[in-house]
């Protein structure tokens, strides 16, 4: 099993300082594509030998949003990141959006699902893989449990295992078969992205049904590098690698 980084770890520095400092312990990464490492082309990844993956931009971003301008606008982003995506031979992780009021819950399903279908079919003219992610305990964001699954549409599922022990349904998320893994750990209250063993993920199970849905490249996606290596080590030890 080969596991792959995420440039999470290292958003405080460019990005291809980032990719610098991860070339000798890995060959696969995962791009987080926000804030110092927003990507407007191809042109630093195809810099490097990576196999990649890109996390979208997120954090501006709201696919269910009831204001049809910035849901509009949400796609439009997705969109130009499987242009990049499609240079490179990435799959892309996306976010499923929020309501910002309760009231408001079943237009932004609607709205959610129509930004869905517009990026599945995006996809399909790029010939690019994505995935949805399921959310922490933040707020109203959509995909935070299982009964959620449904909005997805038959969209591929990102499990986020720290998302999902943060909302306390870890154990029913792994139940659903996921096509993409982030890995990292808490201790079920906060989304520290904490280094792999240092929180309360029993990660045998979680290992178990990564070989069970036959994930190649599990990403680890930890606050910081030193967690990023500190992760590697535990699952050297652990049996995992």
């Amino acid at each position: 099993m080969n596991y792959s980084i995420s440039t999470h770890c290292l958003h405080s520095i460019p990005l291809d300082a980032a990719l610098e400092t991860l070339a000798p312990h890995t060959n696969y990464v995962e791009i987080m594509d926000d804030g110092p490492h927003f990507m407007a082309d191809a042109g630093t990844l195809l810099s490097y030998s990576y196999k990649y993956s890109i996390h979208a931009p997120a954090r501006g971003v709201n696919l269910a949003s009831v204001l049809e301008p910035i849901r509009r606008a949400a796609v439009e982003v997705i969109r130009d990141t499987f242009s990049i995506a499609a240079e490179v031979g990435a799959a892309v992780v996306i976010h499923p959006g929020y309501c910002a009021w309760e009231y408001e819950r079943d237009l932004a399903c609607k709205n959610l699902r129509t930004s869905l279908a517009q990026i599945r079919s995006d996809a399909a003219e790029y010939g690019v893989t994505y995935y949805v992610e399921n959310m922490g305990n933040w707020g109203y964001f959509y995909l935070q449990t299982p009964a959620d699954i449904g909005l997805l549409d038959g969209a591929l599922f990102c499990l986020d295992v720290g998302h999902a022990n943060e909302c306390g349904n870890l154990p029913e998320f792994l139940d659903i078969p996921f096509s993409h893994i982030h890995l990292h750990d808490n201790n079920g209250k906060h989304d520290s992205h904490s280094a792999i063993g240092t929180g309360t993920i029993d990660f045998e199970k979680v290992m178990n049904k990564i070989r069970e849905n036959k994930i190649a490249h599990p990403v680890i996606e930890v606050e910081t590098f030193e967690g990023a290596l500190a992760s590697l080590a535990t699952l050297e030890e652990r049996g995992y690698i």
